[in-house]
């Protein structure tokens, strides 16, 4: 794995890159999953607590609508599926696609693929602060290993956000609650999350909605 490249995928959760389909109608599978490849290297053991997910945008907003195909070195053909959020929900190609030659096609108006570093706990109402703070740590564990020295020049994974799901608390051990912050992102809106290394004796997260998925990132920067 190149170093560069893990740079590249850990940071991608404060600036979201995206790779842009606009100028091309085809472009080689590899390219068109950024970040993609650097995670399925990692051992399975150290990613088990976040992994990576895949959103379409055009003008810098998600787009749902899009079209594209994944085409084998084969000949072979699997349509790209995108939920009504612009997410793709078609399974992600392994490795072995990754460097088998294969490229995306495609279709219609141009978009962009923007990549999501998500928190491996199934979304609800009810949210253990701990399991956060154990994905944190793991993603974190993951900048550390690779990056080496240089890791003191990638922000801190600190925060879980949680997009739709409104309002939040956390509920302490000694039985109180704390209102969660939000913070406005450019393209989910305002978006409750948590930093489980500030709030100490945090125990569960509640929300007024189980959110849409559990981002992880850095300290929300000042607007």
């Amino acid at each position: 794995m190149r170093r560069r490249q893990l740079l590249g995928f850990l940071a991608i959760a404060a600036s979201t890159p995206r790779v842009a389909f606009a100028d091309a109608k085809t472009i080689s599978i590899d390219k068109a999953f950024p970040y993609l490849s650097a995670y399925l290297a990692m051992p399975a053991a150290e990613r088990s607590r976040f992994y990576l997910a895949f959103r379409a945008y055009r003008d810098k907003h998600p787009v749902a609508g899009v079209a594209a195909t994944i085409v084998a070195a084969n000949g072979a053909r699997t349509p790209i599926v995108f939920d009504r959020a612009g997410i793709m929900t078609t399974r992600l190609p392994d490795l072995a696609v990754l460097k088998s030659g294969a490229h995306i096609e495609i279709e219609g108006a141009p978009f962009d693929l923007g990549p999501e570093l998500r928190c491996a706990i199934p979304p609800a109402t009810h949210v253990d602060v701990r399991d956060l703070a154990l994905a944190l740590t793991q993603v974190n564990a993951a900048v550390v290993k690779f990056a080496g020295a240089l890791s003191f020049v990638i922000p801190k994974f600190t925060a879980a956000y949680f997009p739709d799901a409104g309002a939040g608390q956390a509920l302490m051990a000694d039985g109180h609650s704390a209102s969660l912050p939000a913070f406005t992102w450019p393209a989910l809106g305002a978006v409750s999350y948590i930093e489980p290394a500030t709030l100490i004796g945090a125990r569960t997260v509640v929300l007024t909605r189980a959110p849409s998925r559990i981002l992880l990132g850095g300290h929300p920067k000042k607007a």
